[in-house]
């Protein structure tokens, strides 16, 4: 029975490092939810201030996220918030020092950044592409967006930006897009030739009665 004593105390001593490791858990997390709160709150007014809304509204994208009650500052809000809480909990996983996790935690911190810059890109691509698109429809009265086209055209373009945007998100990943590349040069070529037939039967619309005063002449 002379082991009894000793075994008690490393029971002791082990309750007590789950105790000290519980409790650093939750502090972490008390302060990455302060933090969470504190920077997201400055995200939105930041968000805000700096004209968020009316881009948003230039876009087809932005307009249904302020629909769905997402105006720029409740998004930068609410996305700074919840990157900030999933780090400081896969930070307070790691200070558990579980073998089975650590590994798996630390590889994913390492990739947090990959995968927000990635977010990034893809929002403010669509975003961008959006109004790209809707720059192109509203160029011009209405007259001549019918005559030449532009709302096909504008809508081309928001794809040919769609397509590149997610080309590169998937590239900062790091995921192969070689598939993807030959897509786009097929794509690529088709639009071409149906551009250039487009741009060739408006441009000799536009000169037919000229022609006609050269036959006439």
């Amino acid at each position: 029975m002379a082991f009894l004593p000793l075994t008690s105390a490393q029971l002791g001593q082990d309750l007590l490092v789950v105790a000290l490791k519980a409790a650093l858990f939750l502090i972490i997390l008390g302060i990455g939810w302060i933090i969470g709160r504190v920077i997201g709150a400055l995200a939105g007014k930041l968000a805000s201030r700096a004209g968020g809304d009316a881009l948003l509204r230039q876009t087809v994208i932005g307009r249904t996220l302020m629909r769905s009650d997402y105006p720029s500052s409740r998004l930068a809000k609410e996305l700074t918030k919840w990157l900030i809480y999933i780090a400081a909990f896969l930070i307070a996983l790691e200070s558990l020092a579980l073998p089975l996790i650590t590994g798996y935690v630390i590889s994913f911190l390492a990739y947090l950044p990959i995968l927000i810059g990635s977010i990034i890109i893809l929002m403010v691509g669509l975003i961008l592409s959006d109004w790209a698109g809707e720059y192109v429809k509203k160029s011009v009265s209405p007259e001549k967006r019918d005559l030449f086209y532009l709302d096909l055209i504008g809508n081309i373009v928001k794809v040919i930006l769609y397509f590149v945007t997610i080309t590169l998100t998937l590239t900062h990943l790091g995921v192969d897009v070689t598939i993807l590349y030959i897509f786009a040069q097929a794509l690529a070529w088709g639009i071409a030739i149906a551009v250039g037939a487009a741009a060739g039967i408006v441009f000799g619309w536009m000169l037919k009665d000229k022609v006609k005063q050269w036959v006439s002449s």
